[in-house]
């Protein structure tokens, strides 16, 4: 979907070396997360950190992994860095609401306990990973989540889309995806890794806050813009 709505403005071949670097990017940084938020099980093995071994990824770690992927991408291939995050975040957004749907079959990311309510959830197969008493539904809380910051980012992006200043829509997300994970942790079993917050808060709180103030900035450079705002950009292509 990304690389489609690419096409508004950039008409080559660049866009994909751009989404390699990302999704790689993403990929480290959600290794880089999760070996962090189980440092006792990787001390002392670097080989076994990098090597995948096992498995394991921090999702809250990929925006960071992506985002400083990106920004090198972007200077290096000489594309439009705030209209191409705006897009990718797009993409990503919907691409997480439908990995979580394998999080809600295997029953993975324990919560809290859930008792009285018609969602609570309970797996019973010991082929799983989830529990077997009533928890709260984490992966259909995650996918929702997901899905609505999708709905919203991408209405947005819609309405802003080669209007002077962008980079709104990066920001929506970092605020919407922070804000989000940061409530729906406190119905989660991870460790706790700092002031009694676990790793997806501490980074949540970070994204949030990072999110608000772009936006903020741009805000008021838009404030500042023509009253009619045209279209930033023509469409490139790097010949």
């Amino acid at each position: 979907m990304s690389i489609r709505s690419s096409r508004y403005l950039v008409r080559d071949q660049r866009v994909y070396a751009f989404a390699i670097a990302v999704v790689i990017g993403g990929i480290l940084g959600a290794r880089a997360a999760h070996v962090i938020d189980n440092w006792p099980a990787y001390a002392g093995d670097p080989v076994r950190m990098i090597s995948f071994a096992g498995g394991g990824i921090g999702t809250m770690g990929a925006p960071l992994g992506s985002t400083i992927a990106g920004l090198g991408a972007a200077r290096l291939l000489r594309l439009p860095t705030g209209f191409m995050f705006d897009i990718s975040v797009v993409g990503i957004a919907l691409g997480e609401a439908i990995g979580r749907i394998g999080d809600i079959i295997n029953g993975e990311h324990h919560g809290t306990a859930c008792d009285g309510l018609w969602w609570c959830v309970r797996y019973t197969n010991p082929a799983t990973l989830g529990q077997a008493t009533p928890v709260h539904f984490i992966g259909l809380y995650d996918c929702l989540l997901m899905l609505a910051i999708f709905v919203v980012l991408y209405l947005s992006w819609r309405r802003v889309r080669g209007r002077p200043p962008e980079g709104r829509v990066f920001a929506g997300y970092l605020l919407l995806l922070g804000a989000g994970r940061f409530f729906e942790s406190f119905l989660r079993l991870d460790p706790v890794v700092l002031a009694g917050l676990q790793q997806a808060q501490v980074l949540g709180l970070a994204y949030a806050l990072a999110g608000a103030g772009l936006l903020v900035v741009l805000t008021m450079r838009t404030k500042s813009s023509q009253t009619t705002p045209k279209p930033l950009h023509k469409a490139v292509s790097n010949r």
